[in-house]
């Protein structure tokens, strides 16, 4: 069954709860558990329920105007239950014949008793059986068909009595109570198996997201770095070849390390939105930068990740105004269990160590506040490492969760 359309194959199939073909490769199931508990419930309550409208039939048809009557309909309403037990699967159909025999068996009572005993509020031949249509309605088409059906058996019942009582409205009342809140249950349950199987369907396309990404990494991208790295040795013609190359690799690398559910925030166990830290960085990648990153998606919560991502932006940033013109800088993400590391590289001018460590006194602020400190406040640390000629190298280091 295909889980891009859940709701509808759900819609398609409601009320088949059993000797069904159509069941759900990834759950199993055809309906949720409690909606089979409900109608397995129902198939016993319906002959107990007939057998007890027999005892109260038996019980008093020395007083009845037509006791045959009354003993035909109740011998059609144990023979329909039966029946519902060998014939398993539920359809609307179904449902309309057994609304039909409940309303037939209520109107029955005006051929069966006397006049004076309907007026007066006696029993109606099906008694507590019409009732499991009620529930049946709910099980099959959730509350709305519970309410409805509900509907259609109180208005059978005022019919029936002329002058309702005082017991009349309280059946109607629990009636309208037993179709609506079951309904409402069904209709929850159904809804969750659906969640459920859009939870397995996203897993499902998440894993394969990340086989197909570690292959195009490990071939293609891996290719297509060789490419521009040769152009760029060769020179010439090949130059442009190579440039071309990189330009592919760029797009192709954003393909593949973007989450499947693009920038939307994700929702962890302990209700905070998380981020893929991937999908931040690698919005970096351009001419002049190279991104690296995990083939697995690396979740952060989303003000760490942001924050993460200033610091490396601040780091980039120094490259394009302090490193040179023809610098170029590359970008590593780590993965660890508990931590991440983000590793900023470029073969610029580099400077001296101890020009870059009286920065801040001299008001640039950029080393000691956007990059250090913010790595300080995630609970990290950052280590910067440069040198004359040599280029400048940022490491970043930060825990996965604040610190308690």
């Amino acid at each position: 069954m295909p889980t891009s359309n859940a709701p509808a194959e759900h819609a398609h199939r409601r009320g088949a709860l059993f000797g069904v073909t159509d069941r759900s490769v990834r759950t199993g199931r055809s309906e949720p558990v409690v909606v089979e508990a409900f109608s397995r419930g129902l198939d016993w309550f319906r002959p107990a329920a007939a057998g007890y409208a027999g005892l109260l039939v038996w019980g008093r048809h020395e007083t009845m105007l037509r006791p045959w009557v009354a003993f035909t309909v109740i011998a059609v309403l144990m023979g329909f239950s039966l029946l519902l037990l060998l014939y398993r699967r539920r359809t609307t159909w179904l449902l309309a014949v057994e609304v039909a025999l409940a309303v037939g068996g209520i109107f029955a009572t005006l051929l069966a008793d006397r006049p004076q005993d309907v007026a007066a509020g006696t029993l109606t031949l099906p008694t507590m059986w019409a009732a499991g249509c009620v529930v049946g309605a709910a099980v099959l088409h959730g509350s709305r068909g519970g309410l409805v059906v509900a509907a259609i058996v109180a208005a059978a019942d005022l019919l029936e009595i002329g002058e309702p009582n005082a017991g009349t409205w309280h059946n109607i009342l629990l009636l309208f109570l037993l179709g609506g809140l079951i309904g409402v249950a069904v209709d929850l349950a159904r809804e969750g198996l659906q969640r459920y199987e859009r939870v397995l369907a996203e897993r499902e396309r998440l894993r394969e997201r990340e086989r197909l990404a570690r292959v195009v990494h490990d071939g293609v991208l891996q290719t297509l770095a060789f490419i521009n790295r040769r152009g760029d040795e060769i020179g010439g013609p090949a130059a442009e070849l190579g440039a071309l190359a990189a330009e592919q690799e760029r797009a192709l690398r954003r393909m593949v390390t973007q989450d499947v559910t693009g920038s939307r925030p994700a929702t962890s166990g302990g209700g905070e939105a998380q981020v893929d830290l991937r999908v931040l960085l690698g919005a970096h990648e351009g001419e002049r930068v190279s991104v690296s990153l995990p083939g697995v998606p690396v979740l952060l919560e989303q003000q760490r990740a942001e924050e993460l991502d200033a610091a490396v932006s601040a780091a980039l940033d120094n490259v394009t105004l302090h490193a040179g013109e023809d610098a170029r800088a590359w970008l590593l993400l780590e993965n660890h269990s508990d931590s991440v590391t983000v590793t900023v590289r470029d073969n610029g001018i580099g400077d001296e160590p101890e020009h870059l460590l009286t920065a801040g006194e001299r008001g640039r602020l950029g080393v000691s506040q956007s990059i250090v400190g913010r790595a300080r406040d995630l609970g990290g640390g950052a280590d910067v490492i440069t040198r004359p000629g040599g280029g400048c190298r940022v490491v970043i280091t930060v825990p996965r969760e604040e610190s308690a």
